[in-house]
């Protein structure tokens, strides 16, 4: 169940989690970090992976083609 509050004009959203999950989060958690600060850093690495996964994936596959940025550049 879940729960939200106004915090000058945010909203808060209450999320649920086991206790193993707290701890866990807890452990991963900076001195002075908010969970959001932490639930945020860990969002940012996600897609930094996700990212890094991508490339390395096109790299395998070969479908990636080489440009060059001053080509690109000159457009503008």
């Amino acid at each position: 169940m879940s729960s939200a509050t106004s915090d000058a004009g945010s909203q808060i959203k209450r999320i649920p989690v086991k206790k193993p999950t707290w701890r866990d989060l807890h452990d991963l958690k900076e001195a002075g970090e908010s969970y959001d600060e932490l639930l945020g850093r860990m969002i940012r690495r996600e897609r930094d992976y996700r990212d890094w996964k991508m490339i390395v994936e096109i790299e395998e596959t070969g479908e990636f083609v080489a440009f060059d940025p001053d080509d690109l550049l000159e457009d503008d």
